[in-house]
């Protein structure tokens, strides 16, 4: 464990000198702004028009599964000094960081492609077709691709701050404001997964709500904290309960908005009336504050992730080229993934222009789905590589293992991707 106890010291001194200062802005609150996004929003509209409150559900669980998913990171780095990539790197055959490597560019590239799509969207929702959708979006990649070339890790937390304020805040009133009867009930509902294609749902909910790959930014989050040390971990659990608390009530909220403005079960939803209807319908109801109120907390939703991903998903892409190419020592791969590393710079700047083609689509509301289903795919894998790294690999402190629930949550995790996955394939041959 040498190389752990040399990368835990590096790290140590290099977060000293670089903390965010973040106040009650934690990682957890970052990393669940950054995967609440136009894909999460609009998930939850399909879901809240399309089954009404039998999927409210969905949203609990997707949640939670992240949590354990991340906790098992967290808990991983904190008590080796690695990041779960290099876990993977030494611990796993050299053709799944390969693998892995690409599925982070496919993965960039649909992320990108559906939060411009979604800033378009917005904006133009927000300006009442004032700003074209396409022009919304192309606007939206320049200043977040500037803003994030520029910024510090401080920089970044500022920006972030009034962004998660006002998405949260405007949601859950739009929610309170629409729909104050109780729907505890409607949390217990999972048999309706049975319906067809009500797994697929189920799948882009658990790969949309609270992010996929942006999980794995978490790490260096807790890095740029000067988190380090195991006896951390305490304080690591209370923040991602926040954080994906703060995702539940944000989902479910959207899901209550949806329901109420597509009042019939079923209802076909278009790529124009996704958003505007659901602002239109808080318009009749409360008048023009409530189309405003939500038009401003969905562009806050989705600019508060596109600059998150942008902001995040290089390092992990710098981490990748960084393995692959066995860059040692330790301190030099420390520094590929900083914000000013040329290698970070050029991650960013493929996300931004591989984002421009998509800012083009007819279909915005295809595209965002449709990169929640790729998202999914990458959960079920962290679940099992975390449970053959909690088996397989010598621990210096055994009591820094995974706990036995959560070694059970995540085979639950394998086992309900498994079992929705062969529900859908037989669904397709059905007539």
């Amino acid at each position: 464990m040498k190389f752990a106890r040399e990368l835990t010291v590096s790290n140590a001194n290099g977060a000293a000198a670089r903390r965010t200062r973040m106040g009650w802005l934690g990682p957890g609150l970052i990393m669940a702004a950054s995967g609440i996004g136009a894909s999460d929003v609009l998930t939850a509209t399909v879901g809240g028009a399309t089954y009404g409150l039998q999927r409210l559900w969905a949203v609990a669980l997707g949640a939670f599964f992240k949590y354990v998913l991340s906790e098992g990171m967290a808990r991983w780095q904190l008590a080796t000094g690695t990041t779960i990539l290099e876990g993977w790197a030494r611990h796993l055959p050299r053709w799944i960081l390969v693998g892995f490597s690409g599925y982070v560019v496919l993965w960039s590239v649909a992320v990108s492609g559906a939060l411009i799509t979604g800033c378009g969207l917005a904006i133009e929702n927000l300006t009442a077709g004032a700003v074209p959708q396409t022009s919304g979006a192309l606007g939206h990649a320049v200043l977040a691709f500037g803003f994030v070339y520029a910024a510090r890790s401080r920089g970044f937390a500022t920006a972030m701050k009034p962004l998660i304020v006002v998405m949260f805040v405007s949601i859950v009133v739009c929610a309170a404001v629409t729909f104050p009867e109780p729907t505890a009930a409607a949390l217990v509902s999972p048999a309706t997964v049975f319906s067809r294609g009500g797994g697929a749902y189920v799948l882009s909910v658990i790969g949309g709500i609270g992010g996929s790959l942006t999980l794995l930014s978490y790490g260096y989050l807790l890095r740029d904290e000067g988190k380090v040390s195991a006896t951390e971990l305490p304080v690591v659990r209370r923040d991602l309960a926040l954080g994906y608390g703060f995702t539940t009530v944000f989902g479910i909220s959207v899901m209550l908005i949806a329901r109420r403005a597509f009042p019939e079960a079923g209802e076909t939803m278009t790529d124009d009336d996704a958003v505007s209807r659901m602002a239109g319908y808080l318009g009749e109801l409360i008048g023009p504050a409530g189309r405003w109120i939500y038009s401003v907390g969905f562009w806050a939703a989705v600019l508060a992730s596109l600059i998150g991903v942008w902001q995040g998903v290089p390092a992990i892409a710098a981490d990748c080229y960084s393995l692959l190419r066995r860059i040692p020592p330790a301190a030099r791969r420390e520094a590929t993934v900083q914000m000013k590393s040329p290698v970070y710079r050029i991650a960013l700047a493929f996300m931004a222009l591989s984002s421009v083609p998509f800012a083009f689509t007819q279909r915005p509301l295809f595209v965002i789905v449709a990169f929640t289903v790729i998202g999914s795919l990458f959960i079920p894998f962290v679940a099992a590589t975390l449970l053959y790294l909690n088996f397989r690999v010598p621990f210096s402190d055994p009591s820094r293992r995974n706990r036995p629930i959560t070694n059970a949550v995540l085979v639950l995790v394998l086992v309900a991707f498994v079992a929705v996955g062969a529900l859908e394939i037989a669904a397709l041959g059905k007539p």
